[in-house]
């Protein structure tokens, strides 16, 4: 099995194969006749995306020291404690929900949902759980992801949004507002209508 030290030596391979294509085509846009450049960049074209990885490190990717290609290499992978604990949480938490979705469906058939006080605390507390899911769920995709916005071709650094900081902060304000509003919304009307029990679904 490949481990983590085997996949950062070859992606130090790739990252010096990638200055190589890098190179190649700045010779090419300054000369689109140039054979050479033009064989350089066919030779190692598919690990350029690799050799755009030190747009990090160093504004001229050519004169990369080795110390930069080899701090690029290391953090072309994913630190693993992070990935490894939130998709096993995720997983607890899908499991947990699937328990208590059986338990749920068992006690709605055996028509005494209502008398087991310990499931109808065990369905409140679990209303955090669908969204701890998704958000380890996306912690796991974005996280494992990284540096790749287009894996092996296209780096984060890259692809970054061109807006201000300010108007980043605005609308993320206008989302936490505007969510916070519904959730407190919804909050009211579900402590409103669990207050008065289950008499309050049915029209008088």
């Amino acid at each position: 099995m490949t481990g983590l030290k085997d996949i950062i030596a070859n992606n130090e391979i790739r990252i010096r194969r990638g200055i190589k294509a890098w190179s190649a085509l700045q010779r090419l846009r300054k000369d689109r006749g140039n054979t050479d450049a033009l064989q350089q960049l066919k030779k190692f074209q598919k690990d350029l995306g690799y050799g755009l990885l030190l747009h990090s490190y160093t504004k001229n990717i050519a004169d990369a020291t080795p110390a930069q290609i080899h701090q690029a290499a290391v953090h072309s992978v994913p630190r693993v404690a992070p990935m490894f604990f939130t998709f096993r949480l995720m997983v607890v938490c899908g499991f947990l929900l699937l328990m208590l979705f059986v338990a749920t469906a068992w006690a709605v058939y055996r028509n005494n949902f209502m008398q087991k006080r310990w499931l109808l605390r065990a369905a409140l507390f679990s209303l955090p759980l669908p969204w701890i899911a998704a958000e380890l769920g996306w912690f796991v995709a974005e996280y494992g992801r990284q540096p790749w916005t287009i894996s092996g071709i296209l780096p984060t650094s890259l692809s970054t949004s061109s807006l201000s900081a300010a108007s980043v902060g605005a609308s993320l304000s206008a989302f936490v507002i505007f969510y916070a509003g519904l959730t407190i919304v919804e909050m009211y009307l579900m402590i409103k209508y669990a207050r008065k029990g289950p008499d309050a679904l049915h029209a008088h």
